[in-house]
């Protein structure tokens, strides 16, 4: 009902509009026409990520040599709606600009933007929770035609709720835990990699690595759903492999880190030795483990961390043969185009695609591929190239 009202409302205003002159209604039109088919509401959301109980140390290998490989292939949407014509601009509210993902994820945003001749307002939330509330109340003054956001959604319920009153459709990245459409939430769309696949990653190289012989403590946050998702993929594989053995599961803020992670260190070193492995949800830590490792005098032939989300610490240390050997990075400037589809989907009323980009691993010997020379994930498969042709119905040769 109240689709159907809103619309008879807009349909109202562009008959008045019409009285004022022609040479108005072409701009007016269509942005208006556009605005009218716009879905903000979510669609049901995504079957939740299946994790993976076990894993031979065979299929661990698999899986290692598998996602250590170039991501040449496109596998995401080959069609979709056209981008309507128009002025139009998307909000990008970031929690936290001063956190490089949220930078590279806007910094997508801004591209797919300019490739449609549409407009990017960016709202900082200076790495608060009151200051993205501020950032979004700002966003939606601004009356965008879409806001996409990678500040959790649970803070936000009130503006979210608010815009999508307002026919102005939210797209999260890293919002929530899973992938896809998110009602409860208000997300008409929430872009991330398969959590599952992360921490079976994490684990396969744990287990392939180890030859099914690891000892491995697991570090998370437990204040995010997403972290402790990832670190029960991670772990339970671990824990049901025959000769491996779980010692420990941490739950430590990431805003402790480095106030905590001395002690924390020397208490597993005295518990468990100076031989294990670490795996966790975030590589944020590891800057600080590290450090403590070397300041007991650590070996890194005998302590091996492996993560997830690859800032450029980690590749860092990985490229230096550091503590860190293998990480699970998240793409940067994809998730972008990914969030600038969604939009374009949902003013055209249509479902996100179901699309999720491959999970990929990095080792020291492929630390320098996909991206990884500007110590970023960004896959080899001309992602912008085949989001433009969807978007301006053209068949440009994507090479």
């Amino acid at each position: 009902m109240l689709k159907s009202l809103h619309k008879h409302v807009l349909e109202a205003r562009f008959a008045r509009l019409a009285v004022l002159g022609a040479a108005l209604i072409p701009a007016t039109f269509a942005t208006g026409s556009a605005l009218a088919q716009t879905r903000a509401e979510p669609y049901p959301a995504w079957p939740e990520p299946v994790i993976q109980e076990k894993l031979s140390v065979d299929e661990a290998q698999a899986i290692v040599a598998e996602r250590t490989k170039p991501q040449t292939e496109w596998k995401g949407p080959t069609s979709g709606p056209k981008a309507p014509a128009g002025d139009f601009t998307i909000a990008y509210v970031s929690p936290d600009q001063s956190y490089t993902p949220h930078v590279l994820w806007g910094k997508g945003v801004e591209e797919g933007a300019k490739a449609l001749g549409w407009k990017v307002m960016t709202f900082n939330g200076q790495g608060t929770v009151s200051g993205t509330l501020s950032a979004m109340q700002q966003a939606l003054a601004a009356n965008p035609t879409a806001i996409v956001t990678p500040a959790d959604a649970n803070a936000l319920q009130k503006p979210i709720k608010d815009a999508v009153a307002r026919h102005i459709p939210v797209i999260g990245i890293h919002a929530t835990a899973f992938p896809g459409p998110s009602p409860e939430l208000g997300l008409y769309h929430n872009i991330v990699s398969n959590p599952a696949e992360i921490g079976q990653t994490e684990a396969a190289y744990v287990i392939a690595m180890s030859a099914g012989k690891a000892h491995n403590i697991h570090m998370v946050d437990n204040n995010y759903a997403i972290a402790r998702f990832k670190a029960k993929a991670t772990t339970t594989p671990i824990a049901n492999c025959p000769d491996c053995k779980m010692l420990e599961t941490i739950n430590m803020p990431l805003g402790d880190a480095s106030a905590r992670m001395n002690a924390a260190v020397s208490g597993l070193l005295a518990r468990y030795g100076d031989s294990w492995w670490m795996t966790t949800c975030c590589d944020g830590y590891y800057t600080n483990v590290a450090a403590a490792l070397r300041a007991a005098g650590a070996s890194t032939d005998k302590i091996k961390l492996v993560g997830a989300d690859a800032p450029p610490s980690a590749y860092d240390m990985i490229r230096k043969g550091g503590f860190e050997v293998a990480s699970v990075p998240e793409p940067s400037s994809l998730f972008g185009y990914m969030a600038v589809d969604a939009v374009v989907r949902a003013m055209s009323g249509q479902e996100p695609a179901h699309f999720l980009q491959p999970v990929f691993l990095i080792v020291k010997d492929n630390v320098d591929s996909e991206g990884g020379k500007n110590n970023e994930f960004v896959p080899s498969n001309n992602f912008a190239c085949h989001y433009v042709n969807i978007w301006k119905g053209t068949n440009t040769a994507c090479k």
